[in-house]
């Protein structure tokens, strides 16, 4: 459909259809949930050692997997 500014759009039956074609995004992680896994990376290691900052990313990254936590 022509728009204001001489592009043409598509229609909303094909954003619809575009849209339920596409699988949704995975909901972001919490705060929370990213600091229990990363608080259990730590607790894995005996408690000692590591970087607290090392251990967040790996959670977000776990977390954040299309597949879940593995």
């Amino acid at each position: 459909m022509p728009h204001f500014c001489g592009r043409t759009h598509s229609t909303r039956v094909d954003r619809v259809r575009l849209l339920d074609d596409e699988p949704a995004p995975p909901p972001s992680p919490s705060h929370e949930q990213i600091a229990a896994l990363a608080y259990s990376h730590w607790e894995a290691r005996g408690r000692h050692g590591g970087s607290p900052l090392e251990d967040w990313l790996r959670a977000e990254r776990e977390l954040t997997r299309p597949n879940g936590r593995q």
